[in-house]
Formats: C-alpha cells, structure tokens, sequence
C-alpha cells in the first residue's frame, strides 16, 4: 500500500508540471516562415482574463531573406484551442516589423500553431517556468528514491 501511495504522489509531481502549462500565461520560443523568410521570435503571454481575452509581446529576429527585430506587442482571445490577436503597437527602435493579424490553435499543452496576415506560418513552444522544473526534479527524485528503496 505505501508503495502504491508513493508511486501516485511520483506521478501526480511529474504530471503536475505538464497541466500547469495549459494555460497561454508564460513564455513561449518560436519560428515564423514565409517561403524564403524566416524568423525566430520569442513569445510572450503576459495577460489572460477568464473570458479567454490575452496580451502579449513577440520578441523578433529575422534569420533569412530581411533584417528584423524588436518588439510587437498584440491582444487577442482565446476560444476553446483556438486563438486569433493583433497587433497593438511596435515598439521604437525596431527594424522592419509591420502590423500583424495572427490566428493558431493550441495543438497541446506545449504547442501553438498558426499563420498570420502575411500568409506566413508559425510555431512555438511553451518555455518550463522554474517551478515547474523543480517539480519535475522532485518527482524524478521520488522514483529514484523507490527504486534504491526496492533494491535494498
């Protein structure tokens, strides 16, 4: 019975972190594409209220085919997996960056998909927070510690 009991809490800490990033609230890393342009960027969920409604920032650098960086900041909603925003400003000093329309879906916990108004693609992935690391590791060290228990 206490290994079952232990078993369970080892898993509830290791399934604990993947729930946790559900949600749009955090960071996210990316790749946009448009035939011969690319860009990396990385994502940024700021906001989020019960009806789905978000803000947010893409931090830009282009890596073939232009030059481009700096900061878009956007609002959107999110409805069920499927997410639409906007642009609501640049900020100053960025290079090449243009108002944009985005909508994607969330395909799991970690994965957002999508394209924009300038018939690009894109991606990205939800970024671990610390906390969630430390559950993780928790957890790995609760099965190590059953194993070494069970060995000995």
């Amino acid at each position: 019975m206490k290994k079952t009991l232990w078993a369970l809490v080892t898993l509830g800490l290791l399934a604990g972190p993947m729930a946790a990033n559900a949600a749009l609230i955090g960071s996210w890393t990316g790749e946009w594409s448009n035939g011969a342009y690319a860009a990396d960027f990385d994502l940024t969920f700021d906001s989020e209220t019960g009806a789905g409604a978000f803000t947010g920032y893409f931090d830009w650098f282009c890596t073939a085919g232009l030059t481009c960086s700096g900061r878009e900041f956007f609002g959107g909603i999110l409805t069920g997996t499927n997410l639409t925003f906007s642009t609501t400003s640049i900020a100053p000093g960025s290079v090449n960056l243009v108002a944009s329309s985005y909508t994607g879906s969330l395909l799991n916990a970690w994965t957002i998909s999508g394209t924009d108004s300038s018939r690009g693609s894109w991606h990205a992935t939800a970024v671990p927070e610390p906390g969630t690391l430390a559950l993780f590791g928790l957890g790995l060290a609760g099965l190590g510690l059953m194993r070494r228990r069970r060995s000995a």
